[in-house]
């Protein structure tokens, strides 16, 4: 009678209290995600560099292929990763040198009706090409006059795309050879190398900020401190990646001006291959998973607080995932398509499956007590 009673008033106080706070358990599980996610993109960066200096050392069409798939490669893994911006994280202190644009492609290389154009083409001013002067140099002068990331890459791969409806770019692999095509090629090459060398090194030293083995890195002291703090830190990153840099940077942006520049990787046209990566580092976070690891989701703290509200963000962003994988690539095509053709529509279905993201978004902030400016 006595042990009833007893389990009666622990049942009474668990129903007072609500369910156990799995806040820490989320932290723990979002660092966890973050850093395996970042090992896999140096991984598939490592073997971008071991192409790139093979490359290098015998230039052929082969190995040119070679290295444009395995650019391509890194950034599906990298744009999941990309969840973890906005909130002052490691990603954030290199993210000028890793995967900004537009880029003034006149500021790296030759471009139609400027043959002599860019850094490569300046000894004078710019005798050495070394990791350290690129990085030296980014942004020097404007904005546009990137010299790093993944997009001075993508240029030096695939070259200028002289027209909106044409595209990739068609750079040819002689332009790497001696004697080939354009002039300073062992500059070139050397530019090449460098660049790859310095995105390298930047997201290795990110990835190393989220092994929380070290009990000085980032990821351990977010998942030590105040559960609180970190949870307005990934939910300020989540919902910014969402709405500010999905729906209006990466998408709404480029409907509207129909410009190519205004897309992310308009040089290659992969930009569906980003697009998709991104809804799917934001649906990574809300539902506890990366590859083979699964755990405690922001789904699960919402769900906590106000089932209904978590069950609509579910179905929302299963919609807007299954809207932006619906878009015909060439994501710019698609855009720049007649206002009645199917592409063109598909952009707009997934803009308005996005759309609704940011108040929905706004309720899960009020629900979980953190704030967030979208």
């Amino acid at each position: 009678m006595r042990a009833r009673a007893l389990g009666l008033a622990a049942l009474a106080l668990v129903a007072a209290c609500g369910a156990p706070d799995d806040t820490g358990a989320f932290v723990k599980q979002y660092a966890t995600m973050m850093h395996a996610n970042a090992v896999d993109v140096v991984g598939k960066l490592q073997a971008l560099s071991d192409s790139v200096d093979a490359l290098v050392a015998a230039p052929s069409q082969d190995g040119f292929l070679a290295t444009q798939a395995a650019w391509i490669d890194t950034r599906t893994v990298y744009g999941e990763f990309e969840v973890t911006r906005f909130y002052g994280g490691p990603i954030d202190g290199v993210q000028g040198r890793v995967n900004e644009w537009p880029i003034d492609e006149n500021f790296i290389d030759y471009t139609t009706g400027n043959p002599t154009g860019g850094i490569i083409n300046d000894a004078a001013h710019f005798p050495q090409l070394t990791p350290a002067v690129l990085a030296s140099s980014d942004e020097r002068g404007g904005i546009e006059n990137l010299s790093t990331g993944f997009h001075a890459l993508e240029f030096l791969l695939w070259g200028q795309r002289p027209d909106q409806t044409s595209g990739p770019g068609t750079r040819p692999f002689t332009d790497y050879v001696d004697g080939g095509t354009a002039t300073n090629q062992a500059r070139r090459r050397t530019y090449l190398q460098s660049a790859t060398s310095l995105l390298l090194s930047d997201l290795s030293g990110v990835a190393a900020d989220w092994d929380d083995s070290d009990g000085a890195s980032y990821a351990a002291t977010l998942e030590h401190g105040s559960t609180h703090d970190a949870l307005q830190l990934i939910v300020r990153g989540w919902s910014n990646m969402t709405v500010s840099e999905l729906y209006f940077e990466r998408m709404n942006d480029p409907f509207l001006t129909q410009n190519r520049k205004d897309e992310e990787s308009c040089f290659s046209e992969t930009t569906s291959i980003d697009l998709s990566a991104d809804i799917e580092g934001i649906v990574n976070v809300w539902n506890g998973r990366y590859g083979a690891l699964a755990g405690v989701g922001l789904a699960t703290l919402v769900k906590a607080k106000n089932p209904s509200l978590a069950a609509m963000m579910t179905s929302e962003l299963a919609a807007a995932q299954a809207a932006i994988e619906a878009i015909p690539p060439p994501f710019d095509h698609a855009v720049i398509a007649p206002v009645d053709s199917d592409a063109h529509q598909k952009v707009q279905a997934a803009l308005d499956a996005l759309a609704p993201l940011a108040a929905t978004i706004r309720q899960i902030a009020t629900a979980l007590g953190v704030t967030v400016n979208i």
